[in-house]
């Protein structure tokens, strides 16, 4: 029953209860009015009756208020408590005078209470409480393009006289990379270890999703010559074949970022060392834009995209050859029915809601060539 309509209800009840004391007290006053009138009772008399039955009454009343009010105090309390724990609820400075764990002991408790104890209990542990610490960054107006490409050329990159990459049109499709979004970037401003990896393992790249030092992640699926190649490679050469033959840029707020780039051999890959500029403003927003290019084995037939913190607006769009690629979005996501196709070899997901981490969508495909030859024979 909603308040409004427990008020009334009280309400009536009390005017009904006033209205039938002044009836009966009406009722009684013409009663020994006509019984005086008619002489069956004097003055005298009633005034004695009325002392007797007074007494005869007063006991039983307190005896049963006694008992009234030490069985519905249990009631009463609670009641009581509802109302406070409404109010405390409701009222956002009740709320604020709290200490943090207090109120944390309070999300739980009521959680536990909704679900029942057990999936209250699990649901508060491995989701909510994660939340409450601010171990997670909140991102917004996640965009992230990602076009594949063939390249009219082999593309080569030399190094030096002893050592070039050639990577051939047979065995590597380009992919180029534009992500955005806004973040408050305060936590990564305080920090003097900021990153971008790239793994050569997919297995390795899991592990960078649970390291807060990193902005970005991503896999490099090049060949074992390729990643021989690249491990043999200086600091200075491999930070030269980032900003050369990978175009990497990331820029906040419009403003390019340096970087440095090192040689994580044992964990098969590399990382890009951020300088966060000191002007970054607290408490607002910060736009990170991050572009670049890359090689990737023509084998490998996936491109995942995994969102690492919790995220609000995601617009992604794969643009694919569909001549020679017929793709297949995999979505774990909120909303699966964001998926749209679009002309130009395009597929869009869009969806203007919070996106959970490790949450996100995979895109595979066949070769269309393949597929050709394997109907041939039918």
């Amino acid at each position: 029953m909603k308040k409004e309509d427990r008020t009334l209800l009280n309400r009536s009840f009390k005017n009904v209860s006033i209205l039938f004391f002044f009836v009966v007290l009406l009722l009684l006053f013409v009663v020994i009015l006509i019984n005086v009138l008619l002489g069956i009772y004097s003055w005298d008399r009633l005034y004695i009756d009325m002392i007797n039955a007074l007494v005869g009454v007063m006991i039983p009343l307190v005896l049963f208020n006694f008992l009234y009010d030490y069985f519905t105090q249990k009631q009463k309390d609670r009641e009581l408590s509802e109302k406070m724990t409404e109010t405390m609820m409701l009222d956002q400075q009740i709320i604020d005078n709290f200490s943090t764990e207090s109120k944390k002991n309070f999300i739980q408790k009521s959680t536990e209470s909704i679900l029942g104890k057990t999936v209250g209990s699990m649901l508060y542990e491995t989701l909510i409480k994660s939340y409450l610490t601010k171990s997670y960054q909140y991102r917004h107006r996640f965009k992230y393009y990602i076009s594949y490409m063939d390249t009219k050329k082999e593309p080569i990159y030399q190094v030096n006289d002893n050592k070039r990459f050639e990577f051939d049109q047979d065995t590597y499709y380009f992919v180029r990379q534009d992500l955005s979004f806004e973040r408050d970037l305060i936590n990564y401003k305080q920090s003097e270890d900021v990153r971008i990896g790239f793994s050569y393992k997919e297995s390795t790249l899991d592990g960078l999703y649970q390291r807060a030092e990193f902005l970005f992640r991503e896999n490099l699926w090049v060949s074992d010559i390729h990643n021989e190649l690249l491990k043999q490679l200086t600091d200075q050469e491999l930070e030269q074949f980032v900003q050369d033959f990978l175009q990497f840029s990331i820029e906040i707020n419009g403003q390019a970022l340096p970087y440095k780039v090192v040689n994580n051999q044992g964990h098969e890959g590399f990382h890009l060392l951020l300088d966060i500029p000191n002007d970054i403003p607290e408490g607002e927003l910060s736009k990170v834009h991050i572009r670049f290019q890359m090689p990737q084995l023509k084998s490998q037939k996936k491109f995942i995209v995994m969102i690492s913190e919790p995220t609000e607006d995601v617009e992604i769009m794969f643009m694919h050859l569909e001549d020679k690629m017929e793709v297949e979005a995999i979505p774990f996501l909120n909303e699966a029915e964001s998926i749209t196709r679009l002309p130009n070899d395009t597929i869009k997901i869009d969806i203007h809601d919070w996106i959970l981490p490790r949450a996100g969508v995979v895109f595979v495909w066949n070769d269309r060539g393949e597929k050709k030859e394997l109907k041939s024979p039918s």
